[in-house]
């Protein structure tokens, strides 16, 4: 199982998801054609504790784990 974080720069969040979550698709997102302006991807990442901590680390107002993949 492998672990990603999402940083949207635009809304100031950080979420952690499974690769195998629908908005995660393994780091690609939900959106076929991301422009790359309002976040990034970090990822993947092995171990849950340590995506946590990495979304932590990036100091976003609004970090929580996906409230839909419950990782």
């Amino acid at each position: 199982m492998s672990f990603f974080v999402y940083e949207n720069w635009t809304h100031k969040r950080a979420r952690v998801h499974r690769g195998e979550c629908a908005f995660c698709n393994q780091g690609r997102g939900a959106q076929a054609g991301d422009s790359g302006r309002n976040g990034r991807w970090h990822g993947p990442i092995a171990d849950r504790g340590v995506a946590v901590a990495l979304a932590s680390s990036l100091h976003r107002a609004d970090t929580k784990l996906c409230a839909v993949c419950g990782p």
